[in-house]
């Protein structure tokens, strides 16, 4: 499991960061102190360092200059969230993350620097009614992975010769459904060792710039629900840390409690 050494002064932005990180699966070693972040840099040395400049300025220059030798040494990605105070302007080659921040970029960030195949789109899993046309016939499907630019779908029918198809769902909660045209780039053939499972990964093709923000804003409100509704997410989860590019009304600013 990839190691991300995460700190910031800001209390709730670092809880919501954690929480989004270990929700795709990495292990997260964070602190709002210097201090801990340091033991964690020299004892357990880290895949990604994700730090706020508030804690790499003068005041802190033992803990900058750790940083900066462990990143040029070790050859580590440094992410560095942006805040009104000025930065060391001697830290090594870093990208930076404006606050609030998107999670579509973090995410592209983070996959480019510790994936050995980066995903370029972040996907839902999900369980979705669908139907696609193969040679002019309306076939049944389920959407079970979706991103703004493509698709899984499960279905009955033999996947052998599919190669373009025009594929419909609905996107539930939105009173939205999408139609849009896609060719085959990968198939899955039932078998044992998937639990029989058939299907074809699709990725779209010419599709409308409002198609893929439709679905992305779907995608984006998705996750957020996920996240505030984990065991997690009533205590640390705070939607305004983040970018909200969904036009829906997610109503997450509080608890599940406070919640209407």
């Amino acid at each position: 499991m990839k190691r991300i050494l995460l700190g910031d002064r800001r209390e709730k932005l670092v809880a919501t960061i954690e929480m989004i990180l270990k929700h795709w699966g990495y292990r997260v070693m964070a602190s709002c102190q210097p201090e801990p972040l340091s033991r964690f840099l020299a004892e357990v040395p880290p895949d990604l360092v994700i730090l706020g400049s508030n804690l790499l300025t003068s005041k802190n220059a033992p803990f900058t200059a750790q940083v900066t030798d462990q990143v040029r040494e070790r050859q580590l990605p440094l992410l560095v969230l942006t805040d009104d105070e000025e930065r060391d302007d001697n830290l090594p080659p870093h990208e930076t993350m404006t606050v609030p921040l998107d999670i579509f970029r973090l995410f592209t960030l983070i996959q480019d620097r510790l994936e050995s195949t980066p995903r370029r789109n972040l996907r839902l899993k999900i369980q979705l009614p669908g139907m696609f046309y193969s040679g002019g016939a309306p076939v049944m499907a389920e959407v079970l992975s979706l991103s703004a630019y493509g698709l899984f779908i499960k279905t009955g029918c033999r996947v052998d010769n599919l190669e373009q198809l025009s594929v419909i769902f609905p996107l539930l909660g939105m009173q939205t459904e999408i139609e849009v045209a896609g060719r085959v780039l990968y198939r899955v053939k039932p078998g044992p060792e998937n639990n029989y499972l058939q299907g074809v990964g699709i990725e779209f093709t010419d599709i409308a710039p409002e198609t893929a923000q439709t679905i992305q804003d779907f995608i984006e409100s998705r996750v957020l629900e996920e996240l505030a509704e984990s065991h997690e997410g009533p205590r640390h989860f705070d939607l305004a840390q983040l970018q909200v590019h969904s036009h829906r009304d997610l109503s997450l600013r509080g608890t599940p409690a406070d919640r209407p």
